[in-house]
């Protein structure tokens, strides 16, 4: 299991920016989907300090769902994929509701993380192909959508699933620009060990061959994903 980089990777920033620059974080992201109101942002469930060093658990699979009154349907055709056990659950890094509208929210700290090294396979394969042909008939999904970008071909599903039954949803997106600084502590000083930050126009570079990938346009899919949130994680003292 992943755990939380200490001063750098999107889920610290994101749980950083939640936690510390809240105001600042809605504002942004008010701002680039066009939608004002109040945030409500659903809690993380627990886990043993033995498994995740913060005692915390991510959103899996339907959970973020119980308390909707159509999550019984939603769940009752998930389910008739098979995909909906432990290991085929999808991770969600954050979920918030605004205006009635779900949003399913994935972080990047640098561009190579848009395209990941996981290629789906295995027993679940054929299922999670169908299941996204099934969701996303206006698309054209094929085998490749099982390849590099998987992840964000498998959350479109979802959110098509949960518009299916009429609960309204939407995949967010947030890139941190300058996201992956890995420094340590050293005589008191910060140095710098690996360095992976992702400039804005080099996050929108990655996103672009993704969509080429997959054969897909925002224009295709704007009713499934919200626009890209970029929020700079350095802050600029020169201002």
């Amino acid at each position: 299991m992943a755990q939380i980089g200490y001063g750098y990777g999107s889920e610290f920033h994101l749980l950083r920016f939640m936690g510390r620059h809240r105001k600042k974080l809605e504002e942004i992201i008010s701002k680039e989907i066009n939608e004002s109101g109040i945030f409500d942002w659903k809690d993380f469930e627990y886990s043993s300090p033995n498994v995740n060093i913060t005692g915390d658990s991510e959103l899996k699979g339907l959970s973020f769902l119980k308390d909707n009154p159509n999550y019984n349907e939603v769940y009752a055709e998930y389910s008739k994929y098979g995909i909906n056990n432990k290991d085929t659950w999808q991770n969600w890094d954050a979920v918030f509701t605004l205006n009635g509208v779900i949003y399913l929210v994935e972080a990047k700290a640098h561009a190579g993380e848009i395209t990941g090294n996981n290629v789906n396979g295995g027993q679940s394969y054929n299922a999670i192909l169908k299941f996204m042909e099934e969701m996303l008939p206006q698309l054209p999904v094929s085998a490749k959508w099982m390849g590099c970008y998987y992840q964000l071909a498998n959350r479109l599903a979802t959110t098509a699933l949960l518009q299916k039954h009429e609960v309204k949803a939407k995949t967010m997106c947030i890139y941190f620009v300058n996201g992956y600084n890995k420094r340590i502590e050293e005589k008191r000083k910060l140095v710098e060990v690996e360095n992976k930050n992702t400039s804005e126009e080099d996050f929108k570079k990655a996103i672009k061959e993704e969509f080429n990938y997959l054969g897909i346009d925002y224009k295709d899919i704007s009713d499934l994903l919200a626009p890209p949130i970029f929020i700079d994680a350095e802050y600029d003292y020169s201002k």
